[in-house]
């Protein structure tokens, strides 16, 4: 791996992993835990226990959605470095110095 390969999932970091995909990408995690933890008919959790599972999963979710999508934008600056006609390189250069918005 190249000094400029390394440079580059930061750049692709900052524009995949914003606040709002943080977001997306947390609020699917809780679906899918909770699917995963579905009760049958005859046991329905009590309001307490969906308080604490909610807060007990707040961290794991918190911590697999950054792993994902920091693991998601070295990825794929991996596939893109590939890119037919320096795509990467042109991207970048069209985003240099853009802000990315309200994170």
């Amino acid at each position: 791996m190249t000094v400029h390969e390394l440079a580059r999932p930061p750049v692709l970091e900052r524009h995949i992993a914003s606040e709002y995909a943080r977001d997306r990408v947390a609020a699917a995690l809780f679906e899918t835990i909770l699917d995963g933890l579905e009760y049958g008919p005859r046991d329905l959790p009590t309001p307490q226990d969906r308080d604490w599972i909610r807060g007990a999963i707040a961290i794991p979710i918190q911590e697999a959605t950054e792993l994902a999508l920091h693991d998601l934008a070295r990825r794929l600056g991996r596939t893109l470095e590939r890119a037919p006609d320096r795509w990467l390189d042109r991207y970048e250069a069209s985003h240099a110095g853009v802000a990315i918005g309200s994170d």
